[in-house]
């Protein structure tokens, strides 16, 4: 249960900062779906185990978006950007230690 509040609140944020961009182009749209798309699968298969290649798939795909979102000057100082970045630096730092 904790694992899909986690992964609600990440969703909700990849959606919140999607809207925020002014314009969200096709490109920083689809990564978007394509980020929450694998952390949602990473999530429900492969929580806790950082060794999982979903978990790479899941944390490149949301860099990609973060990429496509920090182009925006709408979002740069919102807290949902803030907070994904968090959870991508927090975790690439425990994949590379698995």
């Amino acid at each position: 249960m904790q694992y899909e509040a986690i992964c609600d609140h990440i969703c909700d944020d990849i959606a919140a900062v999607l809207l925020e961009m002014k314009p969200a182009t096709r490109i920083a749209a689809y990564a978007a779906a394509r980020a929450t798309r694998d952390i949602a699968d990473a999530f429900h298969h492969a929580a806790g185990d950082p060794a999982s290649s979903r978990w790479r798939e899941a944390l490149g795909s949301l860099e990609r978006f973060l990429d496509y979102s920090k182009r925006s000057p709408n979002v740069l100082n919102s807290t949902p950007l803030r907070e994904l970045t968090a959870f991508v630096e927090e975790n690439v730092d425990l994949l590379t230690a698995a």
